[in-house]
């Protein structure tokens, strides 16, 4: 790999992210909400950076993160209504984002990947909805739930294909990072619906920019050196 590819100020942006990560991840363990709040957006504010200076003739992964930041921005105030929808649907947004990168980085996919991608899409929110409406009672936001959870595991799903399909081997950090992802937010929607636990932001986060990053770093590199 020409490590040259990447501009000096890439490396020191996801430094930067790497190293706020580490300190947020740090006042989300003290539970210090006040530093937990401040710290938030700068994780993936400087992830996103360092891929506008790395790639930046492949917009789609850092206007995916970017759209990643805004939900992260809205969710501050998580336990409201309204900024927990946005949230929700900023996180939608930018994995549709990322789907599209993944289509366009997998090539030609045959007829039975292609049915079987949208028969799951279609699929999944019937099978589902009853059981997500179950942990969040509110009808709209379950509806959005379900989209949002039909979403991230068809990105999951996707990336799987890819990967048969003959993607190069950057697209497992894709896929690591979407089961992070999915992890991640598991565990938000049933402490937040369900019940809490002490620690929850720091279980949450750790998650969640491992999948960021993983998900950053593996279309980084799958678009400079494959």
């Amino acid at each position: 790999m020409d490590w040259n590819k990447i501009p000096v100020a890439g490396y020191v942006f996801f430094a930067i992210f790497l190293l706020v990560s580490l300190i947020h991840l740090i006042f989300c363990f003290y539970e210090n909400e006040k530093w937990r709040k401040i710290t938030k957006c700068l994780t993936t504010g400087s992830l996103f950076i360092a891929l506008v200076i790395a790639i930046p003739a492949h917009p789609l992964p850092y206007i995916g993160l970017f759209l990643g930041l805004l939900g992260d921005f809205f969710l501050l105030k998580k336990h409201k209504v309204w900024p927990f929808a946005l949230g929700l649907i900023s996180f939608l947004a930018g994995h549709v984002v990322y789907i599209a990168e993944i289509f366009l980085l997998t090539g030609e996919l045959s007829w039975g990947y292609i049915v079987s991608f949208v028969f799951y899409l279609v699929i999944f929110p019937i099978a589902f909805y009853n059981l997500i409406h179950r942990l969040i009672h509110q009808r709209h936001l379950a509806f959005g739930g379900t989209l949002y959870a039909a979403v991230i595991s068809s990105a999951l799903l996707m990336t799987i294909f890819s990967l048969a399909n003959g993607a190069s081997e950057y697209m497992v950090l894709v896929l690591l990072g979407y089961i992070a992802f999915i992890i991640s937010d598991t565990m938000l929607a049933l402490t937040l619906f369900k019940r809490n636990i002490k620690r929850r932001d720091f279980f949450i986060m750790s998650t969640y920019l491992l999948a960021q990053g993983l998900i950053a770093v593996g279309f980084c590199f799958y678009l400079l050196f494959a």
